[in-house]
């Protein structure tokens, strides 16, 4: 996992009737914001996206590493700010396909909608 434990932190997980939910913290000290953009920083959707595919892996707990194969939507409604530590929640549901996963995940606050996906992944 490239960005767990460098630019954000499990606080909670808990897997639920509909799928999976995880609070988590993310760094505002981490060097990408230095770059993106410094003035106001924001939580560039890339790591979204990959945050999103950590998390997956984490849920299914199997060992396997996953890739993203599909977006069918992705929708970045609000962007994180990241002027002090955010803490977010990121719920995911997994419905398994043959030899795929697909994906609806979403991030959230107690108070904004960030970001939404439908996607695809297999494994690598």
């Amino acid at each position: 996992m490239l960005l767990k434990d460098n630019l954000y932190q499990i606080l909670k997980s808990e897997k639920n009737e509909s799928g999976f939910a995880y609070s988590i913290q993310i760094s505002d000290k981490h060097p990408i914001f230095k770059g993106h953009f410094p003035e106001s920083p924001v939580l560039p959707g890339v790591c979204i996206l990959q945050i999103f595919k950590e998390l997956s892996e984490d849920a299914l707990a199997n060992g396997e590493h996953l890739q993203y194969d599909e977006i069918k939507q992705c929708k970045f409604l609000t962007p994180v700010a990241m002027t002090e530590p955010a803490i977010v929640l990121v719920t995911l549901t997994l419905h398994q396909e043959d030899a795929s996963w697909n994906i609806s995940a979403s991030m959230k606050s107690e108070s904004t909608f960030y970001t939404s996906l439908k996607a695809v992944l297999t494994t690598i």
